[in-house]
């Protein structure tokens, strides 16, 4: 391998490479390598080469080069940092010799064709070690994608079996691209799908209950019905948007959040005010004393902070995973969620009751 060195100053300038200290690599100069092979004749014109060759004093606008020369000894990866000095200053020249490759075996697309709206569709995809050695790889998906494992390590020739399930939210296409991490090297492959309303409706556009008297009640029926060819789960919603749902969910943790702030502060003030209890036995030396009633204050202070953190925590976790089923005084929906396989129908009632 060749290098060179340009001085891009207005002055001449010297530059000295360090020997390396690896019987692995050696740098000659460039000239001097070629002329090895052949005699040259005539004294000065021999000396004014060899001083051009060997001299390590580069004049304005002019280049030097080198040759590093790499003699393994077995098929693994090498690395060396070769350090070049000049009058002003030092620098560091990093060689990397790779040994022994790994390369993964992956379908350059993923096309999941024509799938029904909010329906997971799977593709299993092979991933193939067709290298020389092992590796640790890792890929990354888009949104609107999963995959069932997102990295791992294969050793040469082995096969590993992944996932990926496609859950469209709206009726259009979708491209994107996934990325796979390995060696240091990404790869981006382009994964496509297409999404479509399938055939499912309700067998009545509107409700119209009975009248009915106070204290009592009155039902009205209709069908959901999936004349589609996959399986569909539906669920009666407090909103009409996913998007609405987030905003309900955001502002609940805003407020459970400022309700954690406010309760913290409560008990931090009570806490400190309170004392250790009278029947709690304490030694003679008053500096002792007052180091121990501190330190139990703390413990009992970061105690309860702990639990009250728990809680909230919790609530949050509680609040983020409900799934904000519609609910209401005067009407219910029965069922509230279910499943519907294909070329199939459910019957809901809806209960009037003021």
């Amino acid at each position: 391998m060749t290098f060179s060195y340009r001085n891009k100053d207005r002055v001449a300038r010297s530059v000295k490479i360090i020997p390396p200290d690896s019987k692995l690599f050696t740098v000659i100069p460039a000239k001097k390598s070629m002329n090895t092979a052949k005699k040259t004749t005539g004294s000065l014109a021999s000396t004014a080469s060899d001083i051009d060759q060997m001299s390590s004093k580069v004049a304005p606008g002019m280049e030097i080069s080198y040759i590093i020369r790499f003699s393994p000894e077995a098929k693994v990866d090498f690395a060396y940092d070769l350090t070049v000095v000049t009058e002003r200053e030092k620098f560091i020249v990093p060689i990397r010799a790779r040994g022994c490759l790994a390369m993964l075996d992956f379908p350059d697309q993923l096309d999941f064709g024509l799938v029904p709206v909010k329906f997971e569709t799977e593709k299993p995809v092979m991933i193939r070690n067709i290298g020389e050695k092992a590796t640790k790889w890792h890929i990354r998906v888009p949104n609107n994608f999963r995959l069932s494992k997102s990295e791992g390590i294969l050793e040469v020739g082995q096969t590993e079996q992944l996932v990926f399930v496609f859950t469209p939210q709206e009726a259009k296409k979708y491209a994107d691209e996934l990325y796979l991490s390995y060696e240091g090297l990404e790869a981006e492959i382009q994964i496509i799908g297409e999404a479509h309303n399938d055939n499912v409706y309700l067998s009545k556009s509107h409700i119209h209950t009975d009248p009915t008297s106070i204290t009592l009640f009155s039902h009205q029926y209709f069908e959901i019905v999936n004349k589609s060819t996959v399986p569909i789960e539906f669920s009666w919603r407090a909103f009409a948007t996913e998007m609405e749902e987030q905003i309900k969910k955001q502002r609940l943790n805003q407020q459970l959040t400022q309700e954690e702030i406010e309760e913290r502060a409560e008990i931090g003030m009570a806490l400190d005010q309170d004392d250790v209890d009278d029947d709690q036995s304490l030694d003679s030396d008053d500096s002792y004393d007052q180091l121990e009633l501190e330190q139990r204050r703390q413990r009992k202070k970061e105690k309860v902070l702990g639990t009250l953190s728990r809680k909230y925590t919790t609530i949050k976790k509680a609040v983020d995973e409900d799934k904000m089923l519609f609910q209401d005084e005067i009407f219910q929906i029965e069922p509230l969620e279910g499943k519907i396989w294909p070329n199939t129908e459910i019957t809901c009632c809806v209960t009037f009751r003021p």
